[in-house]
């Protein structure tokens, strides 16, 4: 993904994920296909415009060319539209990945037994929950819990793991450091409450 493109992939991704709409379910709205659009999310593919328009348009988007004086004005207006109850939707997809990786965690144990570095995973991922992560951070959460749902169909390999162990570690040191974050508000999702089909079903593993 470059930098010009990754704004916009993100602000595609945040659209649809506050929507509460599939990756599956866009591919059938845009005409592409799932892994595609995963791809463009992910920042591995970089989009064509075309298909950037065709996704857009199906989150009900719209590219338009905005004149450079006018871009403050127009910002300020789209971010006045953005209703507390999209924040909200976003905030709740985020909490139910993290719900979804303590229950990868705790099958993991159950079916492998348990780990030092499964111990740090699960309460790193617990500690950044609690917080309000940018959407930088965000992404590297996700992209750490999809490497772990991976190993869920089959014995942990043991380097991976510890991997994503201390990138979790790093990037909680990090935001700790930078004291970049605040606490999250006081909404939750219990632990126990399970979302049904495991979270958002995009029909693989989110790459995004």
């Amino acid at each position: 993904m470059s930098y010009k493109s990754e704004a916009l992939i993100t602000q595609a991704r945040k659209a649809r994920e506050a929507s509460g709409i599939s990756q599956r379910s866009l591919s059938d709205r845009a005409g592409l296909t799932q892994s595609h659009i995963s791809n463009i999310e992910s920042g591995k593919t970089e989009p064509g415009l075309s298909s950037f328009i065709n996704m857009a348009r199906a989150l009900d988007l719209e590219l338009i060319l905005v004149p450079k004086k006018h871009l403050a004005a127009v910002e300020g207006l789209i971010k006045a539209q953005t209703t507390p109850d999209m924040r909200i939707q976003a905030n709740q997809v985020n909490e139910k990945r993290f719900l979804r990786a303590v229950r990868v965690i705790r099958k993991i144990k159950q079916l492998y037994g348990s780990s030092a570095d499964l111990d740090r995973i699960d309460e790193n991922l617990r500690l950044l929950r609690k917080i309000n992560l940018n959407d930088q951070e965000m992404q590297r959460v996700r992209e750490l819990i999809a490497m772990l749902e991976r190993h869920q169909a089959g014995p942990p390999v043991t380097l991976a793991v510890r991997d994503i162990a201390q990138n979790l570690q790093r990037l909680r040191n990090a935001i700790a450091q930078g004291a970049t974050s605040e606490p999250k508000a006081a909404y939750t999702l219990d632990d126990g409450d399970d979302d049904g089909d495991g979270g958002e079903d995009d029909g693989e593993v989110d790459h995004a």
